[in-house]
């Protein structure tokens, strides 16, 4: 009968001497109900244009062997999504959702589902803006056992070298190992399980390279005292320096078990537990920061999450997630010894971040309901966020000095008297922080409410509106309104127009108001003492590095203070959006998207209160004749007075026609213009923001990306992965404060090629040598004064480096054991979660997980799978596989011996410190 299972009984002996009904034997046959298994493939739309406003063909999906382009480890896949996801508006750039939540680690690529990037970018649902968000889905639990292990391994023997470390210096051994591996399966008829593990130890290098002070020995780094007769200069720029490779281990894993459990029919539940630890040795070395300055970390992070899926009706169904998360983080300096900052060279002494633990805690919980009708597609829902941090700290309690050149910090100081062993260096400025309550706590909450609707006006017509209400503590402003419009029109088969507008908001985050209640001046006291105030000089000459006791005790000096301004605001966006996708041929589409970002009240720093008084509010003036008391307090003030202009033009490519073969890219030209790079962005003229408005430093004007898989005979597969990005935007300053704001962002002023510069230039009772020096193919700059020029030169005048990296993945895999050809099915079980035909939003729960079998990767294996039971993939992945040197942004301080010069490596995407090309291998067995 059908819905029973088969009856099946051996052992019956069958007499055929039977004559008589006693003797004929009688078998009751009890038909079982057969459990019933239905496999649903879910196929996607073979790459074609819709005017569903989930289906733009800007947005990329990976899945699958899609995802193999991509790297294994964690730290490393973060930064690779973000140059997927393409330049986000303003400075805040994008944001990776994890199961539909915003906080969170990002898990092992063996654990991922899904990636879908930029997809409805205006969609009330989310409070980012759309372009530059990646949404990340992790697996569920299947019907089946499955399982798999793999293991990466790089060591220095397969790597080129870093070009920063000459023949003369010894580079330290490195290498990494990566492990994983997945067990999934089911629990009974209605439940389902996985649990995934991972395991990273790297001994990687960071490149130590400052244009610092030695003794003549040169001996461990450590730099010559302050005024130290006959000391020598090492210029590490021109390459004849002394440059070191500092030793940097870490070590990182993770586990994380996951339940899915169909409770009901109609109902799915979701559990899932990651727990994390996080631990690094010798921090914060590196470019011009000194081995002293250092420290250890130690970090770990549990999270749990639980989703449930109501499925009123087939027109209606409601979701809620729970996410809580609590992390403990703790830093250890080297050193407590007074911190040294010489502008543009070098960094020494001890930590200024000192010694600290956090414990931080978040909640998250979302409901959303999605209503299907004839015409239209209802969503409305609400998240509800809040996290607390509570924070130990003695950053700064050590003291702080600071000098604007070498030149400052060689000369003896002209203002001690009599001369002797104690006048040395010339000090810009000395600052320490008196602690009376090291320990601080601070919430943040928020919360945003939203509904939308999709209307189908007519076939080749949708229309989508929605609006959306966020609010937030701390800040004053307690209601935001963000609506969101957007339409997509079919002309033709092969053709969409898109068009959308939306307000997107940024919160005050838990950092800046951690700030503000730690430097209160009741929980914490900074006090600066300058000396290049106008006057008689506030730092006392036996002030110094060597003899911190001679420095004044107390609260003297001005006194700093973090505040925030009564009429800051929640910062917003406003995004337009026009596009056009088209059908190329079966399997490919281009997108041709113009958007332009408005950004308004975004956040920055001010200098403000009494002490701002005799300060000098423009630079074109000349230097600062000196504040009239320049021990009057003053405020670093949150303030969201910032605003930015971008607009892109962006070219999104995506090709799937073949079961061997994907291939998915972009390119963006980008022009983009602020006053503001953010909450801790200091204006460089005196009350002046507007002075700033200039290039951003997100104005990169070309970024490129190429992803794909290709499956070759012979189960091989080649992945690619390329990123090409031109030079980030930076700024010319000169090194000192000039305007007694106690800020150095001071800029330079830009003067004629050979124009000769002055031995010295007075700034009140300081002598600070002048500096003319030039940057092929940008200009000639000075220390403002000369040749009386105080004019600044525009804010990010300059551009650093492109950078371009191309990485190749290849993988062989092979068959194991008894050969599984897979059967057609004839039954199946329904599979939930976001890959199912949900009504709703992107369900991050997932139910009892796809489908058995031999399906590529649904169970963490390998790319593509033979017919066997079991498959081991052999392969590696080359990254820069052409060798590229990558190198960072250039030093753009006018007093740095290294200006205009790279002094370290890109890192990021494109290289690390330790190596320019690296090699990787991988084998893995799954079954």
């Amino acid at each position: 009968m059908p819905g029973f299972a088969a009856f099946i009984r051996q052992g019956v002996r069958i007499s055929s001497a039977s004559s008589s009904a006693s003797s004929i034997p009688t078998i009751n046959a009890k038909l079982a109900v057969q459990d019933q298994s239905q496999v649903v493939n879910v196929i996607a739309n073979g790459n074609t244009v819709s005017i569903d406003q989930d289906s733009n063909a800007s947005a990329t999906v990976l899945r699958g062997k899609d995802l193999d382009a991509l790297s294994d480890d964690p730290d490393e896949l973060s930064n690779e999504l973000t140059a997927l996801a393409g330049p986000a508006a303003g400075p805040d750039g994008g944001q990776i959702y994890i199961d539909g939540f915003t906080g969170g680690q990002l898990p092992p690529k063996s654990s991922i589902r899904e990636i879908r990037v930029n997809q409805n970018p205006f969609s009330a649902q989310f409070d980012r803006v759309g372009f530059g968000r990646v949404e990340v889905f992790t697996k569920p639990g299947t019907d089946k056992f499955h399982g798999s292990a793999q293991i990466n391994g790089s060591d220095r023997l397969f790597n080129t070298g870093s070009p920063l470390i000459g023949p003369q210096v010894a580079q330290p051994d490195y290498h990494s190992i990566f492990s994983f591996g997945s067990f999934t399966g089911p629990i009974n008829a209605k439940a389902s399980f996985a649990l995934n593990g991972s395991l990273r130890k790297t001994q990687d290098n960071s490149i130590v390279n400052p244009p610092a002070l030695f003794s003549t020995s040169q001996t461990a780094g450590i730099p010559c005292p302050p005024g130290t007769p006959g000391c020598s200069l090492f210029q590490t720029a021109t390459g004849n320096g002394f440059t070191f490779a500092n030793f940097t281990p870490k070590t990182r894993w993770d586990l994380t078990p996951r339940i899915d459990a169909a409770l009901s029919e109609k109902n799915t539940l979701s559990l899932r537990y990651q727990y994390e630890h996080n631990a690094a040795q010798n921090q914060n070395i590196g470019g011009v920061d000194l081995f002293s300055t250092g420290y250890n970390t130690s970090s770990s992070e549990q999270e749990i999450q639980i989703s449930d899926t109501q499925v009123f009706s087939a027109k209606l169904i409601n979701e809620t997630h729970f996410e809580y998360q609590r992390g403990t983080d703790t830093s250890l300096p080297f050193s407590n010894a007074p911190a040294i900052i010489v502008q543009g060279a070098f960094n020494a002494g001890g930590s200024t971040d000192g010694q600290s633990t956090q414990i931080s805690s978040y909640f998250e919980l979302q409901n959303y309901t999605s209503v299907a009708l004839s015409k239209h597609f209802l969503r409305l829902g609400g998240r509800l966020r809040t996290t607390g941090q509570r924070n130990t700290s003695n950053a700064g309690q050590n003291g702080t000095f600071t000098y604007s050149s070498i030149a400052d910090y060689l000369a003896p100081n002209p203002n001690c008297q009599p001369a002797g062993p104690s006048c040395t260096g010339i000090l810009s400025q000395y600052s320490i922080t008196h602690i009376a309550s090291p320990t601080v706590s601070a919430r943040a909450t928020d919360v945003g409410l939203y509904a939308e609707d999709d209307w189908k006006v007519r076939p080749t017509l949708t229309v989508s509106y929605g609006l959306r209400f966020e609010s937030q503590n701390f800040i004053h402003d307690q209601g935001d309104f963000a609506p969101r419009l957007s339409a997509a029109y079919a002309l033709g088969k092969k053709t969409v127009l898109r068009a959308g507008a939306g307000v997107f908001y940024t919160r005050f985050n838990i950092g800046n108001e951690y700030n503000v209640l730690r430097n209160d001046g009741l929980n914490q006291q900074q006090s600066i003492l300058s000396s290049n105030s106008g006057g008689a000089d506030p730092i006392p000459s036996e002030c110094t590095p060597d003899t911190p006791g001679g420095c004044p005790t107390g609260t003297s000096g001005r006194l700093i203070t973090r505040t925030i301004s009564p009429r800051i605001r929640a910062p917003y966006d406003v995004q337009a959006n026009f596009g056009v996708d088209q059908q190329l041929f079966k399997g490919a589409t281009i997108s041709v998207n113009y958007q332009h970002i408005r950004g308004l009240h975004h956040f920055n720093s001010a200098v403000t209160g009494p002490g701002v008084a005799g300060l000098s509010a423009n630079p074109g003036a000349g230097p600062s004749p000196g504040p009239t008391n320049p021990t009057a307090p003053i405020a670093y003030e949150y303030q969201s007075e910032g605003v930015f202009n971008q607009n892109q033009l962006v070219t999104n490519v995506n090709y799937r026609g073949f079961r061997n073969a994907s291939f998915f890219g972009y390119y963006v030209l980008n022009f983009a213009q602020a006053d503001t790079g953010g909450a801790n962005t200091f204006s460089t003229v005196l009350n002046n923001l507007h002075a700033d408005y200039g290039r951003a430093s997100f104005d990169v004007r070309s970024r490129a990306f190429i992803g794909g898989s290709l499956t070759l005979p012979h189960l091989i597969t080649l992945s690619p992965f390329l990123v090409a990005a031109s030079g980030t935007p930076y700024n010319i300053t000169s090194g000192i404060d000039f305007n007694g704001d106690t800020i150095f962002n001071d800029r330079a002023v830009a003067v004629a090629p050979g124009t000769p510069a002055p031995p010295s230039v007075a700034t009140g009772s300081s002598s600070s040598r002048s500096f003319v020096k030039t940057i092929p193919g940008c200009g000639t700059f000075a220390t403002p004064g000369v040749a009386g020029n105080f004019t600044p030169v525009p804010v990010n005048s300059c551009t650093g480096p492109a950078n371009f990296t191309f990485n190749l993945r290849l993988l062989k895999t092979i068959g194991l054991g008894p050969s599984q050809e897979p059967k057609t099915p004839t039954t199946s079980a329904v599979s939930a979660g976001p890959s199912g035909p949900s009504l709703g939003p992107s369900n991050p729960g997932g139910g009892l997980g796809g489908p058995g079998g031999r399906g590529r990767g649904g169970f963490g294996g390998p790319p593509i799978s033979s017919s066997h039971r079991y498959n081991l993939a052999i392969g590696g992945q080359v990254q820069n596989i052409f060798n590229v040197v990558n190198r960072n942004t250039p030093v753009g301080t006018l007093s740095s011996p290294s200006f205009g010069t790279s002094t370290q490596l890109a890192g990021n995407i494109f290289t690390t410190d330790s190596a320019v090309r690296r090699v990787s291998l991988q084998l893995s067995l799954s079954f």
